[in-house]
């Protein structure tokens, strides 16, 4: 048996604790919820107000938030009690996805409503986020964070982008109010799961210091395995951006590959069920393979994952897709680590806030360069741009030496 740094009792190996636990339960039910209501207000938007155009619209809003309110909710979560945090956000995201369940099942369902609603849910989805990555390391031993941190990933990898949409797509199917009133039911219940735990929960004491705007930049700054791992997910967010623009296009026009709707969409399902496998077996891949080796594999997972519509047979695609997935979905797991470890529990979420606004804003950049390219160039060269980009990334990786270094200062 082991202690944590708040002096409670943790198992070293097999569960991860009940705190643990609860949290996790929490996020996979309102990650799922989060993945319902989105799709759920695409499907409105199509379907009930008939307005395709503002599709784009409600996507771009679900990322939007983590370039705008990313930093001030880091900001909040570190003078907060995360559990608390995590309570009250996904309270206030359940009343929003109810209230747009209401209005849809009423007949005042607008373009306004979903606009605000979406938006809303995205902002409230930076405090969670930010408050669950800041009480893993109070919750698990150190050894324990890639097992901790891959189990915590699922929840976005499996129920957010896996599970979400088909129920979103089945509900709205059975009544077109059902995805907002369900998702809504599943982030109010996420709340009890935290409530549940019997174990304490850590607190933020006082004398942290003056917190604003800038420390998570400061505390990045001076760091260079946070700086590494920053280019190196920016990048990696660029040459996605990239893909995500080509790939639809690609597979699904008669010059490219010429899927079916239903074969397109079971290969972009099998990215998030592959990715949602590689976080589980990240702990693993590090103590077979060392820390170093695994981030380098992760650039190759995701370049193979970029080039893998080039095989052009939807069987020889699926597996290099799921592979390519699971490896490439190591590195967040492995980002995750670095982020805890390289920061005080006053400031996990600043660090994690300032991280998501510059990788996440990365993303359209690749999507623009796309855009601007695709009529010069074919989609195989863009698609092999975006792998040879990625897999340039290995360069980055940091040495043993480095994180050697790097985990001294943490432990001290």
């Amino acid at each position: 048996m082991a202690k944590t740094n708040r002096g409670v009792r943790q198992p070293r190996r097999g569960g991860l604790g009940p705190r643990f636990l609860g949290l996790w339960c929490s996020t996979a039910l309102s990650d799922t919820g989060n993945g319902i209501f989105l799709v759920g207000a695409t499907l409105l938007a199509i379907h009930t107000l008939e307005s395709p155009s503002l599709v784009g619209l409600l996507l771009t809003l679900g990322t939007i938030p983590w370039l705008v309110a990313a930093i001030p909710a880091g900001i909040v979560v570190d003078s907060m009690d995360g559990h608390r945090v995590i309570q009250i956000a996904n309270l206030v995201r359940a009343g929003t996805m109810l209230a747009v369940g209401v209005a849809s099942a009423t007949g005042h369902i607008s373009a306004v409503v979903l606009v605000v609603a979406v938006f809303v849910s995205g902002v409230l989805q930076t405090f969670v986020d930010g408050a669950a990555e800041a009480l893993v390391p109070e919750l698990v031993d150190s050894d324990r964070l890639s097992d901790a941190n891959g189990a915590l990933s699922v929840s976005t990898r499996v129920f957010y982008q896996f599970l979400g949409p088909p129920i979103a797509g089945l509900a709205y199917a059975l009544w077109p109010s059902a995805p907002s009133l369900l998702s809504g039911l599943l982030c109010g219940v996420s709340t009890l799961c935290v409530a549940a735990v019997r174990q304490p929960w850590p607190h933020r004491r006082g004398g942290r210091g003056k917190v604003d705007f800038r420390s998570g930049l400061r505390v990045v700054g001076r760091n260079r395995i946070l700086k590494a791992a920053i280019a190196i997910s920016g990048v990696t967010s660029i040459a996605n951006g990239v893909y995500l623009a080509v790939f639809a296009d690609y597979a699904n026009s008669d010059t490219g590959l010429g899927l079916t709707p239903a074969t397109y969409g079971v290969l972009t399902g099998l990215v998030g069920a592959g990715a949602g496998v590689g976080a589980c077996l990240t702990g693993r891949a590090e103590r077979l393979f060392g820390e170093v080796l695994t981030m380098r594999l992760t650039r190759v997972g995701w370049a193979l994952l970029f080039l893998s519509p080039l095989l052009r047979s939807p069987w020889l695609i699926a597996p290099v897709m799921v592979a390519g997935s699971a490896f490439g979905a190591m590195w967040a797991v492995q980002a995750m680590n670095l982020r805890q470890r390289a920061t005080s529990p006053g400031q996990r979420a600043q660090v994690l806030g300032v991280f998501r606004a510059l990788t996440y804003g990365a993303t359209p950049l690749g999507s623009l360069a796309a855009a601007t390219f695709h009529n010069t160039v074919s989609s195989q060269i863009l698609l092999g741009a975006a792998a040879a980009l990625t897999a340039a990334t290995i360069s980055l990786v940091p040495s043993r030496e480095s994180l050697a270094v790097h985990g001294r200062r943490a432990a001290s």
